[in-house]
Formats: structure tokens, C-alpha cells, sequence
């Protein structure tokens, strides 16, 4: 009975403490809502290497830039993951769940087809979507305020191809696969080569196809001076250079495309050498020295994280989605936009501008040679194109 008493003796005097202490300070400050990130990209299928690459950047550049706190605002970042495997279809399904439970920022995709198919959701539910790896350029447009990048454009990669001389009269093959990607790139190709006096010649590969050699056989017989080879399915690439090489097409055609993942160099180095291919690219691991990338490479190398190409793509988007919610943390979209229009900052990869007007990312671009070293090749710097803007 004493106990008791005593527990209700305390009670009492709790309560005329609480009596004669201010309301000002007696009512606990409301803590910022949750605000829900929703992160849609391909963790399995061909594409699963870029969405891997992509998560990882995505998540260290989202603990750097709120300095460990994962708050913005004193408001906590919630980051919901949906694998869509490259399927337009479960992308969107996964996109409407997200809108539906209160979510407002989208990112992710590394397929050009996703991307496409969830750029104009974004305008239509107006929330903002900003698309990862996926590189065709319609993705991002002047009529659509609601959609972002944080990769680069297939017209980007091209940009590094300005130097290539002679092209004018000169055929150049454009090798494709026969998606929304290939297309990206053949229209690409048309706008960036065709002024330049190049002659094209499509050739599309079908996304079923297995036996790739009707169509290198294809190429080794328009005898052209260079091919652009586009290519994202990780998964059988290696088979298409390979069929590319064994038909003997970079005997008299200079090959250029875009250097892949870092498990592609050695298949890359071995199927190009002696063909003085021209190699585009986006991001390679130490390509440049940054305060970002060193401090990446760092906590990479403890955690035993690898970088890859699109490593970069996520530590934007991370970056993108922290500067949205800068005084913002009630996340109006309007706000988000106007926060993002225009910002400038230095990225993984050197300084990064979001263009106003249409919302590309500009940015460097780079050169590279694969060169042999011990047994296994790695790549070299050759060039940088600074503040790349198509």
C-alpha cells in the first residue's frame, strides 16, 4: 500500500509542476513529417549491373550530403527501392504505388524504355522524377518541368566524337540494338554525324536475337570507315563484339562506342586490340579528383564497394534530391523545381550544371584507351570535354 501510495504521491506533484511551467515551453516541438523517396531501377536482368552501380552512389551520396543524418529540414528521409527489370510495365505499376501512398520524389531507371514511359506520369501526377542512367533524350524535354537527370543524354555521348576527322563523306555504320536506347542513339547519331557530312547506315539488332553474326556479317560488308556500336544489355555484349570481330569488321571500320562497366574491360581491351578504337565514356573510377570522389574512394574501399560507370549517376541524383528539399522540407514540387533549375555543383566527375530550359545535366565528358596492364586492362584519360551541353 505504500508503494502505491508514493507512486500516486509523485504523480501529483508531477502534475502541479507541469501546472506552473509555461505552455510555451511545456509542448514538444512537432517533428518534420517523413519525407518518402521512391527509387524505381533494374537490380536484376541485363541492366541489373547499372542499378547496382546506381543504388550504391545512391545511397553513400545521400548519407554525405546530409553529413550522416539522412534529414533535411530536421526531416527524415524515407528511401523506398523497387526493382523493375528493365519492364516499362512493373515500373509504372510500382511508379502509381509510390504517387499513391504520399510519395513526390521519384528517381531512378536505368532503361531508356522506363524512363520514357514514366516521364510523362511525373508531368501528369506532378511530382518529381529524376531519371538515372537512362540516356535517350527524349527522357528530359522543355515541355515537361517535372523531370530530371541525373545521368547524361545519348547526344552527350556523341559529343566526344567532335574531333574525329575525316568524317565528312565518310560512311559511318550505326550498330544498334532495335529499343528505345538504340533508337536514342540513332537519332543521336543523325543530329551530332549527319551536319558533319557523314554518311549512315542503321543497322538494328533485335533484342532477341542470339546469334549475332546476319548482322556483323552485315556490317563487314558495307565497308564503311567507322561504326558506332550502342550497346546496354550487359549480358551479351561480349557475344556481339565478339561476332563483330570474328567477321572481320575492325579490319577497315574504326569502332567507337561507349566504355561499358568496369566487368567489361577485359572483353572490351581483347575484342578491340590493334582496331584504334575510339572510346567514349561517362564515368570511369579515378577518372578525375574530386573532394567528392576522393572521399567516396575512401569510404568505398573500407566498406568493399566497388565503383562503376554509373556510380556518378547516383551520387547526382543524391545530390539533386538534397538540394530539392532545401528549405523545402514540406516538399512542394514547385519549390523543388525552382531549387533545382539552374544549380550548379561539383559532382563525383567535376562540375555539374542542371540547364535551366530543359533539365539535361551538363557536364564533362570523356575519352578513354584501354591499356594492358599485367593481365588485365584498365582505362587511360585521353581527353576531357568540359561543360558538355547537347
Amino acid at each position: 500500500m505504500r508503494k502505491h501510495h508514493g507512486i500516486f504521491r509523485g504523480g501529483v506533484a508531477a502534475l502541479a509542476l507541469a501546472l506552473v511551467i509555461p505552455a510555451s515551453i511545456s509542448a514538444p516541438a512537432h517533428a518534420a513529417a517523413d519525407i518518402k523517396i521512391g527509387i524505381i531501377t533494374s537490380t536484376s536482368g541485363p541492366l541489373k549491373s547499372y542499378g547496382d552501380a546506381y543504388n550504391d552512389g545512391l545511397d553513400w551520396g545521400l548519407k554525405y550530403y546530409t553529413s550522416g543524418s539522412m534529414k533535411v529540414g530536421g526531416a527524415k528521409l524515407v528511401v523506398t527501392k523497387k526493382d523493375d527489370g528493365g519492364d516499362p510495365a512493373a515500373a509504372t505499376a510500382f511508379f502509381k504505388e509510390m504517387v499513391g501512398n504520399g510519395t513526390k520524389i521519384i528517381a531512378g531507371t536505368a532503361s531508356s524504355g522506363v524512363a520514357l514511359t514514366l516521364a510523362p506520369l511525373a508531368q501528369q501526377n506532378k511530382i518529381l522524377y529524376i531519371s538515372g542512367p537512362a540516356k535517350n533524350d527524349a527522357v528530359t524535354s522543355a515541355t515537361n518541368k517535372y523531370v530530371f537527370r541525373s545521368g547524361n543524354t545519348s547526344l552527350q555521348d556523341f559529343a566526344p566524337l567532335s574531333n574525329i576527322k575525316p568524317i565528312s563523306g565518310k560512311k559511318v555504320i550505326i550498330f544498334v540494338e532495335d529499343n528505345a536506347f538504340g533508337a536514342g542513339n540513332a537519332a543521336a547519331a543523325k543530329l551530332f554525324l549527319g551536319p558533319k557530312g557523314a554518311i549512315l547506315e542503321d543497322i538494328k539488332v533485335a533484342t532477341t536475337a542470339t546469334d549475332f553474326t546476319p548482322y556483323a556479317k552485315k556490317a563487314a560488308d558495307a565497308n564503311a570507315a567507322y561504326i558506332f556500336i550502342a550497346w546496354a544489355n550487359a549480358l551479351n555484349a561480349g557475344a556481339m563484339f565478339t561476332a563483330l570481330r570474328q567477321q572481320g569488321v575492325f579490319v577497315n571500320t574504326r569502332p567507337i562506342t561507349g566504355l561499358a562497366g568496369v566487368g567489361s574491360y577485359d572483353i572490351y581491351g581483347t575484342i578491340f586490340d590493334g582496331a584504334n578504337a575510339v572510346l567514349t565514356n561517362s564515368y570511369f573510377p579515378g577518372v578525375v579528383k574530386t573532394p567528392t570522389s576522393i572521399r567516396l574512394a575512401a569510404d568505398y574501399a573500407k566498406q568493399g564497394i566497388s565503383q562503376d560507370l554509373f556510380t556518378s549517376d547516383g551520387v547526382n541524383a543524391a545530390k539533386m534530391i538534397v538540394q530539392s528539399l532545401q528549405k523545402n522540407a514540406g516538399v512542394d514540387i514547385d519549390a523543388a523545381i525552382k531549387n533545382l533549375e539552374g544549380f550548379t555543383f561539383i559532382g563525383l566527375k567535376g562540375i555539374m550544371t542542371i540547364r535551366a530550359s530543359d533539365h539535361v545535366l551538363v557536364q564533362p565528358m570523356f575519352i578513354v584507351k584501354l591499356v594492358k596492364d599485367g593481365a588485365h586492362y584498365k582505362p587511360v584519360l585521353v581527353s576531357t570535354l568540359r561543360n558538355v551541353a547537347h
